[in-house]
């Protein structure tokens, strides 16, 4: 469960670039093979249309120099030849070669290529703003690049140069052509960028690209990506795709391998349903598969604990940087939360427990607080709470806790006092102090994974019982759906607002076969659609993890293809580490 102090997660990448001014240079022979990769100068290519002819062509090697070309519909920057040259265009030794292109242009509009060493590259078209003509804009040199696998997740790349002056860092890469994008704005000389987003066992075009105040340099490799760990699904199965009315990103979650002996795997998918990246959880078997999964305003990754191993935050990039513990009574269970502090937040349950621990970055428990302490389980029921998930709002000082079988618990982060309990249908006490309207018809029944918003919306995957479940607590439809309240804590009141699959026209599975017992969880997008996991542990079921529009309108969504194998959560990405070009 995530309190959301905004619906989308904004990492620091730019939006856009300057156009492309391509000069490549550095080292004797004009390219560098390093670990087996093979860099090239970018391409040449055409200006844009409008300017007037500035400046003859410098020549090169033999090169004979012409009057640069401008006007009319294409003004021809400076492209790679070989010795000999050809007008208008350098060969080594390098030069600037073609004029300016026209066009309303910004001051990077179309600006002459600067080859070096065998390779040049063309002035790119400009965006609106300046016209063409004028003196050419100053020189970028990029070189040095290097690409080489990342040793920790074999789908993505570090890649590294050095530019002549200080400017930003992007890298562009795609398969038949660039189409995504990492960028990093920061000036500096030395760069080194992680590039993920890329598919399994697929080969990748790569370009280093820097722009500074006054001019633009790139370089050009290549790369495939290595394999998936064991037991990692290759894609998933398409659903539903409108990708133009889903929100942007790539997808979190979880993948359990049906018998449990095998590590856990938390998986990010793109909008193929393909992975992206990965982590393995560990070495112990994940027996039960109930592992939460975030995805952290600091980009990083929060996997909660699987089995025999802690919970544990990672990078993009592989690397650990918190661990939690291990060992304790009642053991930790399968949920952690991060709160705005930097503390984490572990759960522990047991027949006399039901309580959160806050810990600091050693570990040190800073902060508890038990259910136990102010409820007494009114039936003789095992598993009377089956806590799941805890999550803050930091501005107002209040830890969001839930039992499946008990409710919504709001507890006072700085007293402890429990403030109210929105109780679920299941608990045959019917217990709770907050009032459904119009009547406790729409009540929840039990429920994974809430979701708090500063609007006071409260939004519930409601699993609606778990007939196999023992000591009483079999009651419900058995047909899973989501809720969502406006909640009115002062008043403890709350009203349902929406419900799906509800009244709305979808297909079939989501009316009939939607039985979920024991996993699940939905989110609230930025663009108002809600993520659902409809995660499922059976041999004749599969999980489905869909989008849905507030109409009721599925656009977006997989199945896994093993009925054995499925999810506990998941959660969209948005925007997610590459963005598109």
């Amino acid at each position: 469960m995530r309190f959301l102090r905004s619906p989308g997660i904004a990492l620091p990448f730019a939006t856009a670039l300057l156009a492309l001014v391509a000069c490549s240079g550095g080292e004797t022979e004009g390219n560098r093979k390093t670990n087996g990769v093979t860099p090239s100068a970018g391409a040449g290519g055409s200006g844009a249309s409008g300017g007037a002819p500035s400046g003859a062509g410098m020549p090169g090697t033999g090169g004979t120099p012409s009057a640069g070309s401008g006007g009319a519909s294409a003004g021809t920057g400076a492209g790679a030849t070989s010795d000999g040259g050809a007008a208008g265009n350098t060969a080594q030794g390098g030069g600037m070669a073609g004029a300016r292109a026209g066009a309303s242009g910004s001051t990077t509009a179309g600006g002459a290529g600067m080859p070096a060493a065998g390779a040049g590259a063309s002035g790119a078209a400009g965006a609106s703003g300046s016209t063409g003509g004028g003196a050419p804009l100053g020189s970028l040199t990029v070189s040095n690049l290097t690409i080489e696998a990342n040793s920790k997740m074999s789908l993505s790349a570090y890649v590294s140069w050095t530019s002549s002056e200080a400017a930003s860092s992007e890298v562009q890469f795609g398969i038949d052509g660039y189409t995504l994008h990492v960028v990093d704005t920061k000036q500096a000389t030395a760069h080194k960028v992680h590039v993920v987003g890329m598919h399994p066992e697929t080969a990748y075009k790569l370009k280093a690209v820097s722009t500074s105040a006054a001019a633009t340099g790139s370089a050009e490799g290549t790369f495939t990506t290595g394999k998936l760990p064991a037991n990692a699904p290759a894609k998933g199965t398409l659903v539903a795709s409108e990708v133009e009315k889903m929100q942007p990103g790539w997808t979190l979650t979880n993948y359990f391998v049906g018998s449990g002996s095998q590590p856990g795997i938390v998986l990010i998918l793109d909008e193929e349903a393909i992975p992206v990246w990965y982590y393995v959880h560990g070495t112990g078997g994940d027996q039960f598969g109930m592992t939460s999964t975030v995805f952290l305003p600091n980009g990083n990754v929060l996997v909660g604990n699987a089995s025999s191993e802690p919970a544990e935050e990672v990078t993009l990039e592989g690397e650990i940087v918190w661990s939690g513990p291990t060992g304790g009574s009642p053991a930790a269970s399968h949920h952690t939360s991060k709160l705005a502090n930097g503390h984490y937040v572990i759960v522990r349950e047991s027949n006399s427990s039901a309580r959160m621990e806050e810990l600091d970055a050693t570990n040190k428990v800073v902060w508890q607080w038990d259910l136990y302490d102010f409820l007494t389980p009114k039936t003789t029921a095992a598993d009377w709470c089956h806590l799941n998930s805890v999550s803050e709002d930091a501005e107002k000082g209040i830890l969001y806790f839930n039992c499946r079988f008990q409710g919504l618990f709001g507890v006072n982060h700085a007293t402890g006092d429990l403030l109210w309990q929105m109780g679920a249908a299941i608990d045959d006490s019917h217990s709770g102090d907050v009032t459904y309207l119009p009547d406790n018809s729409v009540r929840f029944n039990d429920s994974h994974d809430p979701e708090v918003h500063t609007d006071g919306s409260v939004l519930f995957y409601d699993n609606e019982g778990w007939s196999s479940h023992t000591g009483g607590e079999g009651n419900g439809t058995y047909h899973t759906k989501v809720v969502e309240y406006q909640l009115d804590q002062a008043k403890k009141e709350a009203k349902l607002t929406w419900e799906f699959p509800g009244s709305f026209d979808v297909d079939a599975w989501y009316k009939n076969d939607w039985a979920t017992p024991i996993w699940g969880d939905a989110n609230r997008l930025e663009n108002g659609n809600v993520l659902i996991c409809a995660g499922v542990k059976s041999s004749s079921a599969k999980t489905r993890i869909f989008e849905v529009t507030r109409a009721g309108e599925v656009v977006w969504g997989f199945e896994w293809p093993s009925a054995s194998n499925g999810s506990y959560r998941a959660n969209r990405i948005s925007p997610p580490p590459a963005t598109k070009l």
